[in-house]
């Protein structure tokens, strides 16, 4: 069992920073489930929803909420949660980064969505990084 361990983030800056990540978090989340909610609809139609799409389609939804509630936990100021989200955020990133790059591997719209929920992460990526909020969350 590990200890879960809290700061009080009261640096301004971190602050903004954490919240803005929180809300970017939500947003992937919004749009990776409105993404399965289209993979649902237009199921029937085989040029549009492949089966790699719904494989990668309902990873990426259930990813993106587990990442909006450690988003959540670390604007709260959980250290576990602000590591946790640091490496899904750079492992998403990675994983879009190939899927992207592969001709032929999905159909152009879930390329597209791929592409906004990587920027999204990305932009998370880089909040995290920021000197105020490593300070913030550094060991003490």
């Amino acid at each position: 069992m590990t200890k879960q361990t809290s700061t009080t983030v009261t640096d301004p800056d971190a602050r903004e920073k954490l919240h803005i990540a929180k809300v970017l978090l939500g947003g992937y989340a919004a749009v990776s489930v409105l993404t399965l909610l289209a993979i649902v609809v237009f199921s029937g139609d085989s040029d549009l929803v492949t089966g790699a799409v719904w494989v990668r389609g309902s990873i990426l939804a259930a990813a993106s909420l587990i990442t909006f509630a450690l988003g959540v936990s670390m604007a709260r100021g959980s250290r576990s949660a602000y590591r946790r989200v640091r490496i899904i955020a750079l492992a998403q990133v990675a994983a879009i980064a190939v899927i992207e790059s592969i001709p032929g591997s999905f159909p152009v719209w879930f390329k597209v969505e791929n592409g906004v929920c990587g920027t999204l992460l990305i932009i998370v990526v880089l909040l995290t990084l920021a000197r105020t909020v490593r300070a913030a969350f550094a060991a003490r």
